[in-house]
């Protein structure tokens, strides 16, 4: 599996190398290209569902690198009472949420644009440590800022364990609570 990712991204990278016109005029009257800045280190704010409200760093380069994010966000359990009617429950708590993921980009329908999918680890103080699997969206803004979308599924394997350590009712039964996912939207800053 390792070496298929590393082939795709190699490929990925010859491809873009022999697409780009070495003189840099391109086509007649074709308008100009965004000038990006560097894409090596990026300070970002962030919002959503998957980290919540909080910081990222962006460090690699503009096709693969490491995304790291932390903030409060909301847990959403859904469960069910122990009543014949099992009655549908409810319940949001706060938690501090911490990931560290692997990205890569490679996919770029246009200059501002790149595509890419992004893994790695979760932690979460209410649910505990997990693993992550989604997509990542990076566009242009200009040469400083980048408008960013990183998230997917979540899979936290202890979560049912966490819940009970944190006064989850005993007469509810969660559905699931060791899938989570969500999306970020947010900034980032690239000085």
């Amino acid at each position: 599996m390792v070496r298929l990712v590393v082939v795709v991204f190699l490929a990925a990278g010859f491809m873009r190398v022999a697409r780009a016109d070495p003189s840099g005029a391109g086509p007649p009257g074709a308008a100009p290209e965004l000038v990006q800045g560097q894409r090596s280190i990026g300070i970002g704010a962030e919002l959503g569902l998957n980290t919540g409200l909080g910081l990222a760093l962006h460090v690699g380069t503009p096709w693969i690198g490491l995304y790291i994010a932390g903030g409060i966000m909301p847990v959403f359990i859904i469960g069910r009472q122990h009543d014949p009617s099992s009655t549908p429950t409810f319940d949001i708590y706060r938690a501090f949420e911490l990931n560290a993921d692997l990205y890569a980009m490679f996919i770029h329908p246009t200059p501002r644009t790149d595509l890419g999918l992004s893994g790695g680890y979760s932690g979460n103080t209410f649910l505990g440590n997990g693993a992550n699997l989604g997509i990542a969206v990076r566009y242009a803004l200009n040469a400083k800022l980048a408008f960013t979308i990183f998230g997917g599924l979540e899979y936290f394997p202890d979560a049912s364990g966490h819940l009970t350590a944190h006064d989850y009712p005993t007469t509810q039964d969660a559905v699931r609570p060791q899938i989570q996912g969500g999306f970020n939207v947010g900034i980032v800053f690239y000085p």
